[in-house]
């Protein structure tokens, strides 16, 4: 793994085989083995487990960022206080495949804030504060969870430039935001660069900054494209 991580420049990884966690104790131990040798990347699981705290939090402080769970009604209580405690991004299903009703799980700015205060020095986390903040028009308090998130090395950065050219456009400067959007779009960057780049286009076409249209760009905090 560490190999084709750092041959092939990979930023995500998804493991599919839920078999690989159902040994918590292992898997803790190649949590720990990441985090050693700096495998800067995030990535999602498959569970069909009931998960430990220790567990999760190793797991997140490792670069996971999704769980899909497949979990009985009970047991899916337990996994779900769990991996909301770290501040997951949550798939939840019945093992039947059926899906709960609340199969993809939101988090407040306070749920968000508390994740931050739990694992500081965790960049996933400090970034998923930043765009809580800006979907909550908090605008003056994006800038410091997201430059923790940078400067601890988020490994998608066009994500975190994304964040700035949305603050950009909210704040009324759309020119800024093209360019932030220019610099993210280099590599092979997230769809919602392209997205935001057609937004802006659309906007510009329609007269929008000779109308007072506010701009609206659209921040994502996914590193998994559905």
């Amino acid at each position: 793994m560490e190999r084709a991580v750092r041959d092939r420049g990979l930023r995500v990884l998804a493991f599919e085989d839920p078999a690989m966690f159902a040994d918590h104790e292992r898997v803790v131990e190649m949590c720990t083995d990441m985090r050693v040798r700096d495998l800067n990347v995030l990535w999602s699981a498959r569970l069909d487990t009931v998960p430990t705290d220790g567990l999760l939090k190793a797991m997140r402080l490792a670069g996971c960022r999704r769980v899909a769970m497949t979990l009985g009604p009970d047991e899916a209580v337990e996994g779900l206080f769990w991996a909301r405690r770290y501040g997951y991004d949550i798939r939840i299903r019945n093992v039947d495949g059926t899906p709960y009703t609340a199969e993809r799980v939101t988090y407040s700015v306070s749920e968000r804030e508390a994740v931050a205060l739990r694992l500081p020095g965790l960049h996933a986390a400090q970034f998923d504060l930043a765009v809580a903040y800006y979907r909550a028009g908090r605008y003056a308090d994006v800038m410091l969870p997201l430059g923790k998130a940078m400067t601890l090395r988020f490994p998608l950065n066009e994500l975190c430039l994304n964040l700035l050219a949305c603050l950009s456009a909210a704040k009324h400067y759309p020119d800024q935001a093209a360019g932030l959007l220019d610099q993210a779009g280099y590599g092979c960057p997230h769809p919602v660069v392209f997205r935001n780049r057609e937004l802006l286009r659309a906007w510009l076409a329609s007269g929008g900054d000779l109308k007072g249209v506010r701009l609206r760009l659209e921040p994502e905090e996914s590193a998994f494209v559905e």
